[in-house]
């Protein structure tokens, strides 16, 4: 448990000493098996200067180390303690107790639980969290002895297409979470650490010739781990705003100086996409079997007029923007297509987006489509990735499969990239959620992948990956919904358990891609 220690003056007739600053761990227990890892993190610290920086301690090393970035490791049975300490204040501290348990578990713990049915029942007055995906607040009823459950096949087994999901650092050190990956998915996409701000050293950058320097080495121990289980990579992502480590823009890589100019930034992206393209390709060939170039760019804003000179509809007041105008988005996909054709390999390159099906987004994307691909000789673009961030009651689903079937007419394949079911707004902002809820999840992944089978009936060899990032529920979420994961993914978005436990929207999709799956 987290101690959160406070010390008062002992002096008489002084005031006493404000409450020790405190922070706040990522998980206050953990439970590994020996041999697995998993990162404690800084959670949250008050005020936000008191801890910028921790040091780490085990209280039993033979049971459980932990080194100074915070990943833990299970030694052999028993308990440790893990203490996080802050540099600037000695008595602020935070714990986690660490319980490390056998390898082989008993098998009755890890057993496939019945699937729930998809019918919505009727919901309870009361429900209380469920400990799984099947709702406990069922009517009394005379017991049925349980239907054996046939083993689970793979997702990736299935599909017609890749199966993909999403992976952090943190992730890849969790052994658990590595055998479901590798076991129901082709390919994974790193959530931030093939990014800009993740890549780019700005101090190497500052003391060279202004070209940018990079820095492989975490994204380098994360692409070994996908190789060690069989999975290969989609580039997320060469070229975003909210991306891009700031300096990028300036002389100097400082930003108390001026902004670039045109020469000098079109120069920063040349050698930027270059580097990372081909570092991957040359260290590890054939992994990395796509990029997204571009992410997030077109603008639906009433407010923001037309560009001028490739007339697309864009948001203006980022610094590739203002530097290089619309056209910033020609030069990254030809930089790019560039590196790719120097590595001899044929590599897709994507535009990705949300919302591409609602209009008039899903217009303004066809337009772009056609100003990446105005030369019949020479198309920039090959793929439309179309991210997934749905709620339980919209999009239909129609509206997805409608939109993939005008960007294939285009002659580009599509891609759904970053797919994540959340549940309706107010739902999410229940600490307990109901049957029914549980029931809507599953229905509209059932019509999801509906969508998706038959879009690749239809046209085939053109879907090239559904990737769930809304892979795991998180209701641990609950306790800050100010942050940034609970806005983007809500609690109970997961195929999954935060159990790793199958859901009946995990069965909903075993059954769709049974149907459609095409014959050996």
């Amino acid at each position: 448990m987290a101690l959160c220690v406070t010390a008062f003056s002992a002096i008489p007739e002084v005031k006493a000493a404000p409450k020790t600053k405190k922070i706040t761990l990522s998980a206050k227990k953990k439970k590994l098996a020996v041999g697995s890892k998993f990162t404690l993190k800084v959670k949250k610290v008050k005020p936000a200067k008191a801890s910028k920086k921790v040091t780490w301690k085990s209280s039993n090393k033979s049971v459980a180390t932990v080194n100074k970035r915070g990943v833990v490791k299970a030694k052999k049975v028993g308990t440790a303690k893990i203490t996080a300490t802050s540099k600037k204040n000695k008595k602020a501290k935070a714990i986690c107790k660490v319980t490390v348990i056998k390898k082989s578990t008993d098998k009755s713990t890890n057993s496939t639980p019945t699937p729930t049915p998809t019918a919505t029942p009727t919901p309870p007055t009361q429900s209380a969290p469920p400990a799984s995906d099947t709702p406990t607040n069922r009517p009394t009823r005379t017991p049925i002895p349980p239907t054996p459950v046939p083993p689970i096949e793979n997702l990736k087994d299935l599909a017609d297409f890749n199966m993909g999901t999403v992976v952090n650092y943190e992730k890849t050190q969790n052994q658990e979470f590595t055998e479901l990956a590798k076991k129901h998915f082709d390919i994974v996409s790193f959530e931030n650490e093939m990014k800009g701000y993740s890549l780019l050293d700005v101090e190497a950058s500052q003391q060279g010739d202004g070209t940018p320097v990079c820095n492989f080495e975490q994204a380098d121990e994360m692409v070994e781990w996908a190789i060690a289980n069989g999975l290969r990579i989609r580039g997320h992502v060469l070229i975003w705003e909210a991306s891009m480590k700031d300096e990028f823009f300036y002389t100097g890589w400082d930003t108390t100086a001026e902004l670039v100019d045109k020469e000098t930034l079109l120069d920063r992206m040349k050698s930027y996409e270059s580097q990372v393209i081909k570092h991957f390709e040359t260290k590890y060939p054939g992994t990395v079997i796509a990029w997204d170039v571009i992410n997030e760019a077109v603008d639906t804003s009433a407010n923001t007029p037309v560009d001028e000179t490739t007339g697309l509809h864009l948001y203006n007041t980022g610094k590739f923007y203002q530097i290089l105008g619309g056209e910033y988005i020609k030069y990254a996909f030809q930089f790019a297509q560039e590196a790719v054709k120097e590595t001899g390999k044929d590599i897709p390159l994507f535009y990705n987006d949300f919302n591409c099906f609602q209009a008039p987004k899903t217009d303004y994307i066809e337009a772009l489509i056609d100003y990446l691909n105005a030369d019949a000789n020479n198309k920039l673009l090959d793929c439309m990735g179309m991210e997934g961030y749905v709620l339980t009651g919209w999009p239909e689903a129609t509206d997805v499969g409608n939109a993939m079937a005008r960007f294939a007419k285009k002659g580009v394949k599509v891609g759904i990239n970053e797919l994540t079911v959340r549940l309706s707004p107010e739902t999410q902002k229940k600490d307990q959620i109901t049957a029914t809820d549980i029931a809507q999840h599953a229905k509209k992944y059932k019509n999801l992948f509906s969508q998706y089978c038959k879009f690749a009936q239809k046209y085939p060899n053109t879907l090239t990956n559904v990737s769930i990032w809304g892979l795991l529920d998180r209701p641990e979420l609950l306790e800050d919904k100010t942050n940034y994961d609970y806005q983007v993914y809500g609690t109970h978005s997961g195929l999954f358990t935060e159990n790793l436990e199958p859901k009946t929207a995990f069965y909903n999709v075993m059954e769709v891609l049974k149907k459609y799956q095409t014959p050996a």
